[in-house]
């Protein structure tokens, strides 16, 4: 199996969804809108959780002192299981040399980064009424799946769908098994 985001987010449009990168942190922050009608979030967290934060400073120093090549090298072993990644060596080489002619910049990497770290939600889970479904996969190597289950087990309206493989980018790795659920939640 290929990696194929666009399938995923295929499949959200028939639903009317939209992926917002970020862990869903930002769709949450829309749920007063009244035209929010539900929202998928993705390997979320209500606030940072110490081995999140480790990532992210690993990520900034490989960045700070290896450079942008080092950083997007280095990107699949944060995203995709290890045997996923030996599978799929010749998309992921063809995946870098893409990454590395459209990176962002170091100084829009590090803002956004830092945005997430400061993504604070615990005072405000009870304000949270929309339908909410969170997805993680147990294997996930940025953000432990119990966020996920404790985000899910602190909103009434939310529901919470374990992955047992996929890494942080399960809906590229296990397509199917992501968007099925999803798409069962949407269409409810």
């Amino acid at each position: 199996m290929q990696p194929n985001p666009v399938r995923h987010r295929a499949a959200l449009r028939i639903h009317g969804a939209r992926e917002l990168e970020g862990g869903g942190h930002l769709g949450v922050r829309r749920l007063a809108d009244p035209a929010q009608r539900k929202l998928v979030v993705v390997n979320g967290w209500t606030r940072l959780d110490p081995h999140i934060a480790r990532c992210f400073s690993v990520r900034i120093e490989l960045l700070r002192r290896s450079g942008p090549e080092a950083y997007v090298r280095a990107q699949p072993i944060f995203l995709y299981p290890a045997a996923w990644c030996s599978a799929h060596a010749r998309e992921l080489d063809l995946e870098f040399q893409h990454q590395l002619a459209h990176f962002q910049g170091q100084e829009n990497l590090e803002s956004r980064i830092a945005a997430l770290q400061a993504f604070y939600l615990d005072d405000r889970l009870d304000e949270i009424g929309t339908p909410l479904l969170a997805i993680a996969a147990k294997d996930d190597m940025l953000v432990p799946w119990t966020c996920s289950q404790a985000y899910a087990g602190r909103i009434a309206s939310a529901s919470l769908r374990l992955m047992d493989w996929g890494g942080h980018a399960c809906n590229v790795t296990d397509p199917d098994s992501f968007n099925r659920p999803v798409l069962e939640f949407l269409r409810s």
